[in-house]
């Protein structure tokens, strides 16, 4: 017996309200009007706000490839404060490199995908933790 068969028929659902101590007399919803836990999850860090970390993790995994891997190298990404991005880079050649030939395709790649309204610019500056190579 499908689930879908298993609890559309009432005499069934009463028999197993009973057996489990169910109080709600109301039978469970059918499976296609039902959600994961999944579908929840977004408005779930919403209210937690925990949504800008979020998208902030995926970008950490996905840096290598919004960047490409010779950037990738000596930048990474760092705090978002204003919705400005900065940009943690390994020396002082690599940081003029960047902000004055590649700043705005980064910026495009980025907003591309996480979008204009949560990224309007990115500042490239001397990793305070020394660099990651």
């Amino acid at each position: 017996m499908s689930r879908e068969e298993h609890f559309s028929n009432k005499g069934r659902w009463e028999l197993e309200r009973e057996r489990h101590q169910i109080d709600d007399e109301r039978p469970p919803p059918p499976p296609e009007k039902t959600a994961s836990v999944a579908d929840h999850i977004p408005g779930f860090l919403q209210k937690l706000g925990l949504e800008d970390r979020m998208w902030e993790q995926v970008m950490l995994e996905e840096w290598f490839n919004l960047v490409g891997p010779q950037v990738a190298r000596h930048a990474r990404p760092g705090r978002v404060n204003r919705k400005v991005l900065h940009i943690y880079v390994t020396n002082s050649t690599w940081l003029n490199e960047l902000a004055r030939y590649m700043k705005d395709e980064l910026l495009a790649n980025i907003q591309k995908r996480f979008g204009k309204e949560r990224i309007t610019d990115i500042r490239f500056q001397l990793d305070p933790e020394g660099g990651h190579q």
